[in-house]
């Protein structure tokens, strides 16, 4: 689930201007939400340590690109990835539990693979209740923040395949709690200064991977706290995968979703305020799109890795 550390994304500059580009349809304007969308900036490697982020190297696989627009955050984890060697121009970047891999050669773009293993992280021994894990999430402020009511949709496409899925049930391992989960999730932010809710957000998920389902069921919960991780006490609301694809990433196939996120994300305000969440506004115009991140939370003593490719985020309007 979210860590508090990306809280931090969703404190936003509130100016409601975006940059847009002409769509086909006379009537309609396409805003970019993302942009280095194969990663060829690489990236800024934030400390393991919860608490403020500390830039502690960057992976920078191609010269010359210009500096880094997205984040890799390692929270809670025992090694950091900056201590690799992280010369620029290489295409892996390996430390301990943790790796990064580029790869540009197919012309229609690029590929990374991230890696983390659950096994080393948690030295061969199935993690307590309520003990923090391990994250390996790539993460950015998304480039313009419209309103939900001033768009038409949030055309998403993203490609992942499931490279390594190995499992150790080592002394205490419990089915339920220890898991790894490739997790993709947009906040929703409430950015009318006037708002009582002002700065109020919730996470939207779309369900990748996770170890214990085939196909995910939907989630609608509080990322909780526990003695040893701080959550951010938000709603989430992660629809049921089959409103993305019946395939499942346990194939480890290629898997392509091609989806209008606008419709799921007004039921995730919908649901939260059915629940009891967000209730200092009710008016969707106050929400807006913040932040983005996507990657490895594991829990458990798995060695997993996913392939990831042809990341798309738009706005109509």
């Amino acid at each position: 689930m979210p860590h508090l550390l990306l809280t931090a994304l969703v404190s936003v500059s509130f100016s409601f201007g975006f940059s847009c580009q002409l769509a086909n349809a006379e009537d309609e304007v396409e805003i970019a939400l993302i942009d280095d969308n194969d990663f060829q900036r690489g990236f800024v490697v934030w400390s393991p340590k919860p608490g403020m982020k500390r830039e502690t190297g960057k992976l920078a696989p191609l010269a010359n690109q210009g500096e880094p627009v997205w984040g890799l955050a390692q929270w809670h984890s025992r090694f950091d990835l900056a201590q690799s060697n992280i010369s620029p121009g290489l295409m892996r970047y390996a430390h301990e539990a943790k790796s990064v891999e580029f790869d540009f050669s197919d012309p229609a773009g690029g590929t990374i693979t991230l890696g983390l293993e659950g096994m080393t992280e948690y030295d061969g021994k199935a993690p307590e209740r309520g003990a923090a894990w391990p994250h390996l999430l790539v993460e950015r402020q998304l480039l313009a923040h419209p309103s939900l009511t001033e768009i038409a949709s949030v055309p998403f496409r993203f490609s992942y395949r499931l490279i390594q899925e190995e499992w150790h049930r080592p002394e205490g391992w419990d089915a339920e709690r220890h898991t790894a989960q490739f997790v993709f999730y947009i906040t929703v932010q409430n950015q009318n200064p006037q708002s009582a809710g002002f700065r109020d957000f919730l996470w939207f998920g779309v369900p990748i991977y996770d170890t214990r389902y085939r196909h995910n069921p939907q989630r609608a919960a509080i990322d909780f706290s526990t003695k040893h991780k701080k959550g951010t006490g938000k709603f989430i609301f992660r629809p049921d995968s089959n409103h993305f694809t019946d395939q499942s990433a346990q194939d480890g196939r290629w898997i392509t979703i091609d989806v209008d996120l606008l419709p799921l994300m007004k039921e995730a305000l919908t649901k939260a305020w059915e629940l009891g969440y967000l209730t200092d506004s009710r008016d969707m115009q106050d929400y807006h799109l913040g932040s983005m991140n996507f990657g490895w939370e594991v829990p458990g003593t798995m060695n997993v890795a996913m392939q990831v490719k042809g990341l798309s985020l738009w706005a109509t309007r």
